[in-house]
């Protein structure tokens, strides 16, 4: 058992094992260099690194060396890792630099009274402490991450927090019943540091592999959300509308309805003021559009200046009243640009499944044949869907703010 659990010799594996972490991390962080959370973590496991060196040369290299600022840099390491999840999980505030660099400093601090600083015991349970506080303020941290967002490397990550606070707990508690004696000019020998040091090192190989995967998740979530995102607007594409509506069609078919915005005039818009003028207007749109829309429902950009929203659990009427408040609102919108203000306006046309059924495709036709009559009717107005061959449709318009009476119907 003396064998496997040479003092020295794990050291030496603990280092090394530190060392590819970091190296892992840092080539990680070169082909993401938005991740600074990685970069730290990195540099985090590279002060670990050289820390277990100094402690494996203790005896070789001075006392100050190889205990006081290799303790020092292994307590930075872990204000280091928990700022890196700070980083990560975008939660930095003003004192977290601070923090991180408080347990190095108190621990420099002890070191100062040098009769007490020379038990060995007293210096584990020192060192033991400000890594408990930190993994503790870590843990809350990632369990309040985990109510967010459970994913699987958070939950794993907080059962490996565990795991180390409880060796903490186990080696203070040993050493509280069984002090060790040592003059400090060498490193203990011993079924408890060896078993300590094999812990450390199944936490430096989990922890960096659940920190990876938690940034190929969110590599992964970022690719998705911009292959289902339009890149101008900002709300969701054709293929992500699809995604979100379909499954609510098959689940909650009932009272549901789909409206479709068109700009009116967007080809004179943009030969006359310019592309950028009619980008400008895409978003002003999008912008007016997410503003009115309730929470539940799903907005999107599906071509060029056209626009989709669907209502689950919302009716004909309800979806008419939404409609108009949208064409309103962007009736009443000013952009300004260098030849005077321009002046926005939108038809709408609008279909219900309790009428057309819950085929996507038949619901998107009639709802696109209702736009098309609000176009033809002169545009700045909203067209409802009809099933009443007699009565197919019927379009809503106000030319003035104050009035809310119909001017016009296509029949």
């Amino acid at each position: 058992m003396s064998e496997l659990l040479h003092v020295p010799s794990l050291v030496i594996a603990a280092s090394v094992t530190g060392a590819c972490v970091s190296a892992g991390h840092l080539l990680v962080w070169r082909a993401v260099r938005s991740e600074v959370g990685v970069l730290i973590w990195g540099i985090a496991y590279g002060l670990a690194t050289m820390a277990m060196v100094m402690l494996g040369l203790r005896g070789h290299i001075p006392a100050f060396w190889s205990i006081t600022v290799s303790n020092a840099m292994l307590l930075l390491a872990s204000g280091q890792i928990w700022l890196g999840y700070r980083r990560f999980f975008g939660k930095v505030a003003g004192l977290d630099r601070f923090l991180a660099l408080l347990g190095p400093l108190v621990w420099l601090a002890l070191a100062c009274d040098q009769e007490l600083f020379a038990d060995f015991n007293f210096r584990t349970h020192a060192i033991s402490a400000m890594q408990f506080l930190y993994l503790l303020t870590l843990g809350f941290e990632l369990v309040r991450q985990c109510r967010k967002e459970c994913l699987q490397a958070l939950v794993l990550t907080i059962a490996l927090i565990v795991f180390q606070e409880t060796m903490l707990v186990s080696r203070t508690v040993y050493l509280f019943f069984y002090p060790l004696n040592s003059t400090g000019m060498t490193l203990p020998n011993g079924t408890l540091i060896g078993l300590t040091l094999i812990g450390s090192m199944a936490v430096l190989v989990f922890s960096g592999l659940l920190q990876l995967a938690l940034v190929a998740r969110r590599s992964e979530q970022r690719f998705r959300i911009a292959a289902e995102t339009d890149e101008l607007t900002g709300l969701a594409n054709r293929r992500r509308f699809l995604n979100e509506v379909l499954p609510r069609l098959a689940t909650r078919p009932a009272n549901s309805a789909l409206i479709l915005f068109d700009l009116d005039h967007f080809k004179h818009i943009n030969d006359t003021y310019g592309h950028l003028t009619g980008d400008r207007a895409l978003v002003a749109f999008a912008q007016i559009l997410v503003k009115a829309a309730p929470r539940d429902a799903q907005t999107a950009r599906v071509g060029g200046e056209e626009f989709a929203l669907f209502l689950p659990d919302e009716n004909m009427a309800t979806a008419a009243a939404l409609a108009e408040r949208v064409r309103l609102l962007t009736q009443g919108y000013r952009m300004e640009n260098g030849k005077g203000d321009l002046r926005l306006t939108v038809s709408g046309g609008i279909a219900s499944v309790a009428e057309v059924g819950t085929d996507y495709e038949t619901l998107h036709s009639a709802a696109d044949a209702a736009l098309y009559i609000a176009k033809s009717e002169g545009r700045n107005r909203v067209a409802l869907h009809r099933p009443d061959p007699a009565r197919p449709y019927l379009a809503f318009s106000r030319t003035d703010d104050r009035s809310s009476r119909p001017t016009s119907a296509a029949v």
